[in-house]
């Protein structure tokens, strides 16, 4: 309650503050894609932005035989957003290393118009993707994962099949800041001042990390910065 300076614990305790510091995160909804968490999630369907997924795409992917592979992120803000093009290249690698590269199709599927989140690098990078062999589909707005039938569904109907997805769910915050008026925007998600971390909310509730709306939080390094050293 942030009127009365109280966090409220989920087993009835209560904690009064003077200041109050919000560093909860970001966490994955799966289930707010059509179909990411049906019947094929952890079969066909995987992510590896938490520790359960990434031990189960382990599995996946030295089971994996052949076939077209899917790396796909439905949307910004996600934690680290270089890191489903790393697992492109790093899929690339492992094929390679494996000796079936020549047997699988990599697709990269992005809603951005290139396959990097800055236009700079979509633009000196992008060659990188065509050099490997990797697909590239861009402006692709996730609307439904279809695990049983092996197909990403576009909101405009288009299709990537694939027999092995990695997914990036949408990302947002934290339970907790969505039941707690005036705190979170939309996607949970802290309005911060990115020069103080002071929360929009109240003059004495700050944010830090990817709990807060900042476009830097969730990029996992520093974009800009003025200065010495």
């Amino acid at each position: 309650s942030l009127n009365e300076q109280r966090v409220l614990l989920a087993d009835g305790t209560v904690l009064p503050y003077d200041v109050l510091v919000v560093a909860s995160g970001a966490r994955l909804q799966p289930e707010e894609t059509e179909g990411m968490a049906g019947d094929g999630w952890k079969q066909n369907v995987f992510t590896f932005y938490d520790v359960d997924g990434a031990t189960a795409l382990q599995g996946a992917l030295e089971r994996f035989e052949g076939g077209r592979l899917a790396v796909n992120f439905v949307d910004l803000p996600i934690k680290c957003p270089v890191a489903p093009l790393e697992f492109a290249f790093l899929a690339d690698w492992y094929f390679h290393d494996t000796g079936i590269r020549d047997k699988v199709e990599i697709t990269f599927v992005t809603p951005l118009d290139g396959a990097f989140t800055k236009p700079i690098a979509s633009d000196q990078l992008g060659s990188l993707l065509a050099e490997k062999g990797i697909e590239l589909v861009t402006e692709f707005a996730t609307g439904e994962v279809d695990g049983a039938g092996g197909r990403l569904v576009s909101y405009d109907e288009r299709e990537v099949p694939f027999d092995l997805l990695v997914t990036i769910p949408l990302h947002g915050g934290a339970d907790y800041v969505n039941r707690s008026p005036g705190l979170g925007d939309d996607l949970g998600f802290v309005p911060t001042d990115p020069a103080t971390l002071q929360s929009k909310a109240r003059p004495n509730v700050f944010a830090l990390g990817d709990a807060t709306n900042v476009p830097t939080s969730k990029a996992g390094s520093v974009t800009h910065f003025e200065g010495e050293v």
